[in-house]
């Protein structure tokens, strides 16, 4: 049966107010919704969100197996290229950037430069990042979590199960005063091993500096770097290796990740 057109014609009105109120009031809502967030920072933070308050550990080149010939570049290449794209942006500098190597804290407003400079040497480009020489170096850092602030060791809170010679660092850092970082280690997991993988090597430093803390989401932030060279790792040795940062307030995690970052290393 046709509905008539005066009935039609009312259906059509209401159903355009209908829909029209219905999407001014979601508009309305929204807009409410979003004064309720900043723009630079969260609204949930540390162990109020689902990050948490103990951040995790990143390396690159990003994958579980590092592997490469030294005789043969073409697959080490691939990582060398992996790094130089993941530095890029720390190159670029931003005018919020300013020179802190003299000081524990940037001015108000401002952020701490992380500088790609000689103090990384041989964990450049120009050096192919170890890669065509001794033994590659990867780089550590640290998940951003919006206004932590690492609560650093000193030689009597260092846990009795950090490695002997992160200890023995610890300790000489703290008489010169130097010791607000969060440490970092990296060690094969199987200590037998330890002497087939080597020197372990940090630069610029065997931790994350106390002035790139906390993270504030300023603009120009970079997160602070350690690269860590493997200078003599032992050819055709797959070594399971896990790398820690080392705060008060960090905890370890193998089961999520927490804390630390594991891979593998092998070079023919």
């Amino acid at each position: 049966m046709a509905i008539p057109v005066a009935r039609l014609a009312k259906l059509l009105i209401f159903y355009s107010i209908f829909y029209a109120v219905l999407a001014g009031f979601s508009a309305a809502m929204f807009a409410v919704f979003l004064r309720t967030l900043d723009d630079r920072q969260p609204k949930w933070q540390q162990d109020n969100s689902l990050i948490g308050s103990s951040p995790g550990l990143g390396v690159v080149p990003r994958a579980s197996l590092i592997m490469y010939n030294s005789s043969d570049m073409s697959i080490a290449k691939l990582w060398i290229e992996q790094l130089d794209e993941f530095l890029a942006p720390y190159i670029e500098k931003s005018e919020n950037v300013q020179n802190c190597e003299y000081r524990e804290a940037p001015d108000e407003g401002k952020v701490c430069d992380f500088k790609i400079d000689v103090k990384l040497a041989p964990c450049l480009s120009v050096y192919s990042y170890g890669f065509e020489s001794t033994g590659p170096c990867v780089f550590l850092k640290l998940n951003k979590i919006y206004g932590w602030i690492p609560e650093y060791y000193d030689s009597d809170s260092v846990p009795i199960h950090a490695p002997e010679d992160l200890k023995t660092t610890i300790k000489a850092a703290e008489a010169r005063r130097q010791h607000k970082k969060v440490w970092v280690s990296c060690e094969a997991e199987d200590a037998s091993q330890a002497q087939d993988l080597g020197t372990v090597q940090y630069f610029p430093e065997e931790g994350f500096n106390v002035k790139y803390f906390p993270y504030t989401n300023l603009p120009g932030y970079m997160s602070p770097l350690v690269a860590v060279h493997f200078a003599s790792p032992k050819r055709g040795v797959l070594f399971k290796i896990e790398c820690k940062a080392w705060a008060y307030n960090i905890k370890h995690s193998r089961k999520d990740n927490r804390g630390l970052v594991r891979f593998e290393l092998l070079i023919h």
